[in-house]
């Protein structure tokens, strides 16, 4: 291993990383660089760890992995609200931690190892530059990340949606997810409880609630750095019940848009990123810090692992560049039905809510049912009667309804059968950019005849499915047109929840 290392940047993935380093080699000089003082007050409120984050913690540093469950939050259901409507999606699965607790831990146990952790003073690949390796750990808007982009291929992603982390001073009862209509427009909050008296509230708006109720006006005369308060009031009075009257907690609390990050690679000669600086995937799927965690371990088993800083890395990035794209795939999926929540928000709750729980293809109707079965039954009987009540049966008997419509035997048939039965249009698509442009003008196609099915048709790797499934979705939502998608036999699931969810009429097999 290299014997000094560099960390740019203080939070949970440069911690943790530092820490992991000198834990395994007390001889390493390892210095963080923080470039906020230590009177600064932390940005953001909880954030949530799932329970494999929390076994790859408790594999690699034991001693951490126990403190940060001690202080965290746990033992709630996820809900689904909407005016008088609730519906639970399932129960307790993750933990959640006030972000300036989990740094508390992670300072703590990096300084009790004999890391230096420098803060006040900026510091990047230039004034790190006498080290053995830099590690970059600054986050979304990475200083080193920018200095490096022509080596690094960078690309940006804005999303469609604005939103705004706030906090409220008391633990709500469940973690749910609230839509609210009010005269200004639609507005989503996902909240979650994080501590015994805090809990976080996201909250998102669409292009259309951005204009109705002049938030782009409000956003632009507050200095940068500061609260947007005019927004926060109206935030207040939309989800007054929810917050049982009491005000939202800011903290530099103003609109922004999520950045998808991707780098062509994460290293350039002995600086490596990490973390938000290398690659991003959307919070709706609680991802931030989870994936900076499991970097950091990867990249202390990688450097001591390796006896190059060059092989380091590249085993570092070998390791994680999959699970890190798959979790990205699904959080894009996540991102786009968020973001287009307007055009399914009228659906009955528990149509909505089987839509929610299989929008990004990592569950299936039966990992839904499994939890919770009743509301499951229910929102599939709109295909019919006699709804199984084993889980294992349910993907069989959705893609075996007939779609009389079409004189179908069943939502799911061979290309023959389709054929024979009726006339149809067929369009190739394999772009996850399903609201974009491009997609426009599919849409703008789909819409021209509507007397006949449209086939989606398209490649067979993970994203290409997903996109033509979102992308029949839109069509079907936008147009009231019947859909199918061409899908492989290896993405039963898929076609099933596609089917009941809503997204597609019926299914081809290919």
């Amino acid at each position: 291993m290299s014997r000094q290392v560099e960390v740019v940047g203080g939070g949970p993935a440069g911690l943790y990383v530092a820490r992991l380093l000198k834990l395994a080699e007390p001889e390493l000089r390892v210095v963080v660089h923080e470039r906020l003082g230590s009177d600064a007050e932390t940005f953001g409120f909880g954030v949530g760890l799932t329970e494999a984050t929390m076994r790859n913690l408790a594999n690699a540093d034991p001693e951490t992995a126990d403190q940060i469950r001690h202080a965290s939050f746990a033992g709630h259901t996820l809900d689904f609200r909407r005016a008088h409507d609730n519906i639970t999606l399932h129960g307790a699965r993750n933990l959640a931690i006030g972000r300036a607790t989990l740094l508390r831990i992670l300072e703590d146990a990096a300084t009790r190892v004999g890391v230096e952790i420098r803060t006040g003073a900026k510091a990047d690949v230039t004034t790190t530059a006498g080290a053995d390796v830099i590690i970059a750990a600054d986050g979304v808007r990475s200083s080193t990340r920018r200095k490096l982009s022509a080596d690094l291929g960078v690309g940006e992603i804005l999303g469609r949606s604005r939103f705004v982390w706030c906090g409220a001073d008391f633990a709500v009862d469940s973690a749910f997810f609230a839509a609210a209509e009010a005269p200004q427009g639609l507005f989503v909050a996902h909240a979650y409880p994080y501590a015994d008296d805090r809990s976080t509230f996201l909250i998102e708006v669409d292009e259309d609630t951005w204009v109705s109720a002049n938030l782009g006006g409000l956003d632009a005369v507050v200095p940068a750095g500061e609260t947007d308060h005019a927004s926060v009031e109206i935030l207040n009075r939309v989800f007054e019940d929810a917050l049982h009257g009491r005000p939202l907690l800011t903290n530099r609390t103003r609109w922004g848009r999520f950045t998808t990050l991707t780098l062509d690679r994460w290293s350039v000669g002995n600086t490596v990123l990490i973390g938000d600086a290398a690659h991003t995937a959307h919070y709706t799927l609680g991802s931030g810090t989870k994936l900076a965690l499991e970097d950091s371990i990867a990249l202390a088993e990688a450097l001591r692992g390796e006896s190059s800083v060059a092989a380091a890395f590249a085993a570092y990035e070998q390791a994680r560049r999959e699970p890190v794209e798959r979790f990205k795939r699904l959080a894009s999926r996540s991102q786009a039905w968020w973001d287009s929540y307007r055009v399914r928000a009228d659906r009955p709750i528990g149509e909505l809510a089987l839509s929610y729980m299989t929008r990004a293809g990592n569950l299936g109707i039966a990992d839904y049912a499994r939890d919770q079965l009743e509301h499951v039954r229910t929102a599939l009987s709109w295909l019919g009667d006699n709804v199984p009540i084993d889980p294992s049966m349910l993907d069989d008997w959705v893609l075996s309804r007939p779609l009389t419509s079409l004189n179908l035997p069943a939502r799911e048939v061979d290309s023959h059968t389709l054929d024979r039965t009726c006339a149809h249009e067929s369009i190739e698509w394999n772009s996850s950019r399903v609201w974009d442009e491009l997609a426009d003008a599919a849409l703008h196609a789909a819409r021209q005849n509507l007397s006949i099915p449209l086939l989606v048709t398209g490649d067979n790797d993970l994203e290409s499915i997903g996109a033509r499934i979102d992308l029949a979705e839109r069509i079907r939502l936008q147009t009231g047109r019947v859909v199918g998608v061409l899908l492989p036999a290896a993405a039963r699931a898929q076609a099933a929840a596609a089917v009941g969810a809503g997204r597609a009429d019926f299914i081809v097999r290919g």
